[in-house]
């Protein structure tokens, strides 16, 4: 038996690459490579390129790359304008009958001449690591939407009896008892919070998330949940500011829109270090309700910005300063805008604070 490793005849080394091996070494790799110049037209593709887009070679070269994979022609232009060295984006791509083929693409800059540049394309197949993602969040939201279904009905017990105990006065439960009862409420109630925001994140994930739009002003809905969050801003030693006029009235669902407000002030509270400022304001801009929600908290790193809608995304200094937290606010809230039409907008700067602006459709207001 041959040993482990042994092979019959040495493996030819190339000292150094001439032009007539490097074809022959990007036919080897299993990916489709193509070389794109600044105008955005193939120059080379290599033989794994043509058996993926279909066709020869010659029907490749001399093509626009956005024929190839539509959007890549700016993308390439993008990155040769920018200087970024390299860049990785999941596209899709024209594949014989299959107009919308999930790709992965990895672009990078490379020296021509002296006085050219050109980025080479690196093209691969990416329906099935997409196909594994998709069932893994479809997975992960019947998990969400499960458990929190079986936590609600305990909590909703919890919170009905310690309201009964509430009741019952000051004759038949002591102040210490009644204090220990409202601890208990509290946090049952905060609990009941999170199950929610749970059911909601795989409302959205199902795309089921649903919301009954009507007249609403905003201006109660955040004056409660200012309210309910003074104890926790107090005990965290920030202080809780809010500002409104007499009324602005948005097309929305009450109830969605309280856990937009909820979400936002509880993160700005959560995030502001003691003696810092968490300001809430509501306004009109043209045909829409402005609610913004400014605090001095830790802020977040540039490069982690565009990730803070995603479901359970953490930021790292969110994570190195051990805030609690499961990453649900932020993409709850923009899942419930956009299902209302409205945006969401985040500015923040590493230990600068936060400042997250919601615009909604204002809305005729109801007849009194």
């Amino acid at each position: 038996m041959r040993p482990r490793g042994s092979y019959d005849a040495p493996v030819p080394i190339l000292s150094e690459p001439t032009p007539e091996t490097c074809p022959g070494i990007v036919d080897a790799v299993p990916d489709a490579v193509v070389l794109v110049d600044a105008a955005g037209t193939v120059r080379y593709a290599n033989a794994r390129a043509a058996a993926f887009f279909g066709g020869s070679r010659e029907q490749i070269l001399g093509r626009p790359a956005g024929d190839l994979v539509p959007g890549l022609d700016l993308a390439v232009r993008q990155v040769l304008a920018d200087g970024r060295p390299d860049e990785r984006l999941e596209l899709s791509a024209v594949r014989g009958a299959v107009a919308e083929h999930p790709v992965e693409v990895w672009l990078a800059r490379v020296a021509v001449d002296t006085d050219h540049e050109m980025v080479t394309v690196t093209v691969r197949d990416d329906s099935e690591r997409r196909s594994l993602r998709d069932a893994s969040a479809r997975m992960r939201d019947e998990l969400f939407a499960s458990v929190s279904h079986e936590l609600r009905t305990p909590l909703t017990s919890i919170i009905g009896y310690t309201e009964m105990l509430v009741d019952l006065g000051e004759h038949a439960v002591s102040e210490q008892a009644a204090r220990l009862i409202a601890v208990i409420e509290r946090n049952a109630e905060r609990e009941l919070r999170l199950v929610e925001d749970l059911l909601t994140l795989a409302s959205l994930g199902a795309s089921t998330l649903t919301v009954q739009p009507a007249p609403t002003d905003l201006a109660p809905i955040v004056e409660e949940v200012v309210r309910t969050h003074l104890v926790a801003a107090g005990e965290a030693g920030v202080e809780l500011r809010w500002t409104a006029p007499a009324e602005v009235c948005v097309r929305g669902d009450a109830h969605r829109l309280q856990q937009v407000v909820r979400n936002l002030v509880g993160n700005a509270i959560k995030f502001t270090p003691a003696g810092g400022t968490v300001v809430v304001a509501i306004s009109t801009d043209g045909d829409h309700g402005i609610l913004v929600v400014e605090d001095q908290g830790i802020g977040v790193s540039p490069e982690e910005l565009p990730r803070l809608f995603e479901g359970l995304f953490r930021g790292t200094h969110a994570v190195a300063a051990h805030l609690p937290g499961a990453g649900l606010g932020l993409p709850i809230v923009k899942g419930i805008v956009d299902a209302h039409g409205g945006e969401v907008d985040v500015e923040s700067r590493h230990g600068q604070g936060t400042r997250v602006l919601v615009r909604l459709p204002l809305a005729e207001p109801p007849a009194s």
